[in-house]
């Protein structure tokens, strides 16, 4: 199941890098995920996969039709599901500092992936009539279309809340937040997130940059994807220093990334004219707005240079 948590990664990672707050109510957490979810949950990430596919710029990009890696199609061959042909949507969790969950829904052939478990010697745990599949310290548990993973305790969480006769309701401030998201938006996320949860996915970077991410204490996000990338986020941070301190770090450095590839590169200059990094008090703001054009024309231009090597 690497692959799942490789999406979950890039998700998580997608939606971070542009959180906003826009005052339009529309969004909502479907209740096949809810289902899964105990009133604790102190924050949300949702990936809209197949509204994605149908994205215009998507689209485009799929007819390129990159490669992928080998153990991407091992996985494929052993589990029966592709992840950009049958994965619908995927919900990630945070329930407490140290669990969380992901939530993967579409045409998951239940037999065959548990049978790749089994194959690849995943211990098998029962628990409350369902089994989880035991990787260390980590479960996942199969559903007709749907993967549960986490945490072992958050697996078993989500099956404690599974037993239950209807949904439980979210914490208030979690809720008002999603009323937050405006409607369209493929990817979003709202919640008590902060810098330490991204070490605790695997995402690194240069340490003074991570020491200030550790301060964001929570904040909500969406990115928009039609013909070009529409992004909107802010994050609260502990403090206004912390706000302003990564504000005029993140600017600077696109001012002297913009002074360098200036000459070299006019196409990727007008990149990073796409982002806006400012901060008002305790709150950072970013915007993002990428022309579709221009990112395929970086991609083939990627492409081209990869084959010549």
């Amino acid at each position: 199941m690497k692959w799942m948590l490789g999406v979950s990664i890039l998700a998580v990672t997608m939606g971070w890098a542009a959180m906003a707050t826009i005052p339009v109510a529309a969004v909502s957490v479907d209740e096949a995920s809810l289902k899964f979810l105990p009133p604790e949950t102190r924050g949300i990430v949702v990936v809209d996969v197949a509204a994605l596919r149908n994205a215009p710029l998507v689209q485009d990009m799929l007819k390129q039709q990159v490669q992928g890696p080998k153990a991407w199609d091992d996985s494929i061959s052993r589990t029966g599901v592709d992840p950009a042909r049958d994965i619908d949507r995927i919900t990630i969790a945070k329930i407490s500092a140290q669990d969380g969950l992901v939530i993967a829904q579409g045409r998951i052939d239940k037999f065959k992936v548990e049978q790749a478990m089994k194959d690849s010697g995943k211990v098998m745990d029962a628990y409350l009539g369902q089994i989880i599949y035991r990787d260390g310290e980590n479960g996942v548990l199969m559903l007709d279309n749907a993967v549960v993973l986490g945490q072992f305790n958050a697996v078993k969480k989500a099956i404690d809340q599974m037993q239950l006769p209807g949904a439980q309701p979210l914490r208030s401030d979690l809720a008002a937040a999603i009323q937050s998201i405006e409607a369209g938006n493929q990817i979003w996320g709202v919640g008590d997130f902060s810098g330490a949860d991204l070490g605790l996915i695997g995402v690194r970077g240069p340490a003074p940059v991570i020491e200030m991410l550790k301060a964001i204490r929570s904040g909500t996000g969406q990115v928009r994807v039609d013909t070009g990338i529409h992004a909107r986020g802010t994050a609260t941070f502990a403090d206004a220093e912390s706000a302003k301190n990564l504000s005029d770090l993140v600017s600077g450095a696109l001012a002297i990334a913009k002074l360098q590839i200036a000459k070299q590169q006019p196409d990727m200059l007008q990149v990073l004219d796409g982002v806006q990094v400012t901060s008002n008090g305790n709150m950072l703001t970013v915007r993002v707005e990428e022309s579709g054009e221009l990112l395929k024309k970086l991609n083939t231009t990627r492409m081209r240079a990869a084959l010549r090597k």
